[in-house]
């Protein structure tokens, strides 16, 4: 990619990526000719470089980062671990849809607080030329068959809403056994170059590990939920309310 190239996939300002290599955090590029050529390891740190700024670390706390982890280090080395991690944690490709498009998908309709609703749960983005980008598509798929099994599309949003606060503490608490028992004694040991594998081997699995027991333990508590579900109804059918008892009403009759 030249650079404007990769200031279009990005979607930095080329002189913000010029800014992140005169400050350390982005390597050179390589030179054919006259023109610098970046990849999409170049591309992974800027993703990475975004991450970090979302988590509040500052430019020069980030270049403190990268010059730790680069000591004694090929930038081969380096940028193949931030891309793996790139890779491993990737987000579905987002979609652009026009308004009309997702009404099409709605047949009961949607209104200014359904999208607004979706905005502030972060699944959609108003975008300058009026179209509505999709951070995950996969996720309006699940919204359109809920609504046409009965659901309202609030109700809809508010799930998704506990649900991602339940997820995110999971996230984190997966992260954390990644960051006690892989990242820190390999950097109390000085991260050294040998164990590079390990601590790839160990980040390529963590995602589809994580998935896996998720998805597992759900199931599990869904097939649960079922039967307690399932088995109050047949005990309501078993055994019905009972009747009042016979007895004289208001004005001394039997009924």
């Amino acid at each position: 990619m030249t650079i404007d190239e990769l200031a279009q996939r990005s979607g930095l300002p080329s002189s913000t990526i010029r800014l992140y290599q005169t400050r350390g955090l982005l390597p050179k590029p390589r030179r054919v000719g006259r023109v610098g050529r970046y990849d999409d390891a170049h591309l992974a740190r800027l993703e990475l470089i975004g991450e970090l700024q979302d988590r509040g670390y500052s430019l020069a706390a980030i270049g403190e980062l990268v010059a730790t982890w680069e000591e004694g280090r090929t930038l081969d080395d380096l940028l193949g671990l931030e891309q793996r991690a790139v890779q491993a944690f990737a987000r579905p490709t987002p979609v652009r849809l026009t308004p009309e498009e997702i009404l099409a998908r709605f047949p009961e309709g949607i209104d200014g607080e359904d999208l607004a609703a979706a905005v502030r749960l972060g699944l959609a983005e108003l975008e300058p030329d009026g179209t509505v980008l999709l951070r995950n598509p996969d996720l309006l798929e699940v919204g359109v068959a809920l609504v046409a099994l009965g659901v309202p599309l609030r109700e809809v949003f508010e799930e998704q809403e506990h649900l991602r606060a339940a997820l995110d503490q999971v996230a984190h608490r997966f992260a954390a056994l990644f960051e006690r028992h892989v990242w820190r004694p390999f950097a109390d040991a000085g991260m050294p170059a040998e164990r590079l594998p390990e601590v790839e081997g160990a980040l390529a699995q963590l995602a589809p590990l994580a998935r896996t027991i998720v998805l597992a333990t759900l199931a599990d508590a869904l097939r649960d939920a079922a039967g307690d579900l399932l088995g109050a109804e047949a005990q309501r059918l078993v055994d019905p309310p009972a009747e009042p008892e016979e007895g004289p009403g208001p004005d001394g009759r039997h009924r």
